[in-house]
């Protein structure tokens, strides 16, 4: 069984140093084949080795690593026996299964050390390889060692002081830049209000003066009206925090219908597809009170059933109520079913009117852009028809004035011809003037 110094020794890579110090106290060793890695195995097959030779590399270097592993080929690779079997077994086992079966081993083995003095054994014991690996003595290393450490530790704590100092800094020109804003702000408001009182004492500006406030409203004279009555009431109820009020003025089926119908089908649209809801629930189940009853302020019921003119009116006329100011509920009747049929029937030949006035305004408006797309192509066939006439006339005053006279170069009079050149001249002009005008 092995020692805690050698768990140690195997936990932290030192398998080559075990092997040895078990051949120099002349133990047999552990019983059993030898114990290689697969991944180490893997790694020695996909650089072109064999496995008989990837193997016995390993056993020979105590399965220390891949690199004690391509050593020991390198120097063997001419030997002659390099591709003999080994003369035991090899037990290849992957690294997670070996590790496990140390941790078991360690756990089972009866250890009283605590794990603070696990980890100085294993310090220790790195220190020694890694000294012996340096050529100095254990002392030297652990000293370098520690040395290493207070390194680390005192470049850390100067790498956060630098940050702390940084961030003060960075605190601090925040602050300067916050101040130095704040005064300029102060000097503008000082600048803008000098320029204010200089304008109000040249007399370019007008200082507002402070208007008196309006009167009170004189107090609604009494209602005349049961219609008057009732719309006061309900506006004391509403500013007496009563609450919103949900009652219209009642229409027929075929008014609601017309109502909202002639809304576009974006406004429309909440309200059908929450009656097409309500009617598919009620039909489910005809006799559920909770199908039967709609809270009026809730949010999604508002925007299908209070926000679309009509909906409330349009349910109301096909027998639904208002009840306790903010529900709508559809009454018991002695046959669930057919009411429910009725009510899901009234719901279908709504969408179906609906659809039908939609396409009628959209003929409508269709046929509205041919009659403008006809009229604008009728006036522009006006326009050139005017524009060609227009031509005509041009070139029959062209062709009726005759062809056109070139002109002649002539002499211009000088001072020193005197008056008979310049009489000379005028003669010859009224000449071609007669010529021009036969």
């Amino acid at each position: 069984m092995e020692t805690e110094e050698e768990t140690l020794l195997r936990s932290a890579g030192l398998a080559g140093k075990l092997a040895r110090k078990a051949a120099k106290a002349g133990e047999a060793g552990p019983s059993g084949p030898p114990l290689v890695t697969k991944e180490l195995v893997d790694q020695l097959l996909e650089m072109g080795f064999t496995e008989l030779r990837a193997q016995k590399a390993l056993v020979k270097t105590s399965n220390a690593g891949i690199e004690p592993a391509i050593n020991w080929l390198g120097e063997h690779l001419d030997d002659a026996d390099i591709d003999e079997p080994l003369s035991t077994e090899v037990e290849v086992k992957p690294q997670a299964e070996v590790d496990a079966a140390l941790a078991q081993s360690m756990q089972g083995g009866g250890s009283k050390l605590t794990p603070e003095e696990k980890k100085a054994k294993l310090d220790e014991a790195l220190a020694k390889a890694r000294a012996k690996k340096a050529g100095i003595d254990v002392e030297s290393q652990k000293e370098i060692e520690r040395v290493r450490r207070e390194g680390g530790k005192e470049l850390t704590k100067s790498l956060r002081d630098q940050q702390e100092q940084q961030r003060k800094r960075d605190m601090e020109a925040r602050k300067r830049e916050k101040a130095e804003f704040e005064r300029e702000r102060q000097k503008l408001r000082e600048q803008l209000a000098k320029d204010r009182a200089e304008k109000i004492a040249a007399g370019t500006l007008v200082e507002k003066k402070e208007v008196a406030p309006a009167p009170a409203p004189a107090p609604a004279p009494a209602p005349s009206r049961k219609k008057d009555t009732e719309a006061a009431a309900a506006a004391a109820a509403a500013a007496a925090g009563g609450g919103r009020t949900y009652e219209e003025e009642a229409l027929s089926v075929e008014d609601a219908t017309a109502k909202l119908a002639a809304l576009s089908d974006t406004r429309v649209r909440p309200a059908l597809d929450l009656m097409g809801k309500m009617m598919a629930n009620v039909s489910k189940a005809p006799a559920e009170p909770k199908y039967r009853r709609m809270r009026l302020s809730n949010k999604l019921v508002a925007e299908g059933l209070v926000h679309v003119p009509g909906a409330r009116q349009f349910l109301v006329a096909h027998g639904w109520r208002i009840v306790e100011r903010e529900f709508l509920e559809l009454p018991p009747s002695d046959d669930p079913a057919a009411q429910a049929a009725a009510q899901a029937a009234a719901v279908a030949a709504l969408t179906l009117a609906v659809a039908q006035a939609q396409e009628e305004r959209r003929r409508a408006e269709l046929e509205a852009r041919k009659r403008e797309a006809a009229e604008r192509v009728a006036k522009q066939k006006a326009d050139r028809e005017a524009m060609k006439a227009a031509m005509a006339r041009d070139r029959a005053e062209v062709a009726a004035r005759g062809p056109a006279q070139a002109s002649v170069a002539k002499k211009l009079p000088t001072e020193s011809a005197g008056s008979m050149s310049s009489a000379i001249f005028q003669e010859q002009e009224e000449a071609e003037a007669r010529a021009n005008a036969r």
